[in-house]
């Protein structure tokens, strides 16, 4: 099993795992599920990794706008997030159904985080592993 210690950066996952606190992150074992927080290498920039969480499952789904989450229909209960206000722009729902392997992820900071709402689903194999408080 892999197990790798990173140091965060960015305000992205906030107020979960802040700028400079550490991770542990280790090899996943079966599939991805909801409310994971992955290490991730994001489609944009494969050379980076990135800490996100897991919030659409594949064949899900997913829409956001008005300062709410849906999966399948139904809002996300997420006690994690950093809900502020909506953005301004945010008056449009948008959608998206993710494929067979597809996840949506997010930042629990979700002014500060580029993600899935960005450039879109992540692939499984773009997932290298699940993160852990170190």
């Amino acid at each position: 099993m892999l197990r790798r210690r990173y140091r965060v950066e960015g305000p992205s996952m906030e107020p979960t795992h802040p700028p400079g606190s550490r991770v542990r992150v280790m090899s996943l074992q079966g599939e991805p599920r909801r409310g994971d927080i992955v290490v991730l290498r994001p489609p944009a920039t494969p050379r980076r990794l990135d800490l996100k969480r897991v919030v659409g499952l594949p064949g899900e789904m997913v829409s956001w706008g008005r300062g709410e989450f849906r999966v399948n229909g139904s809002p996300l209960a997420e006690p994690y997030a950093r809900s502020p206000p909506a953005p301004p722009g945010d008056d449009e729902v948008q959608a998206w159904r993710l494929g067979p392997d597809e996840y949506f992820v997010m930042g629990d900071n979700r002014l500060h985080s580029t993600d899935s709402r960005h450039h879109g689903p992540v692939k499984r194999d773009r997932i290298a592993g699940k993160a852990t408080d170190a």
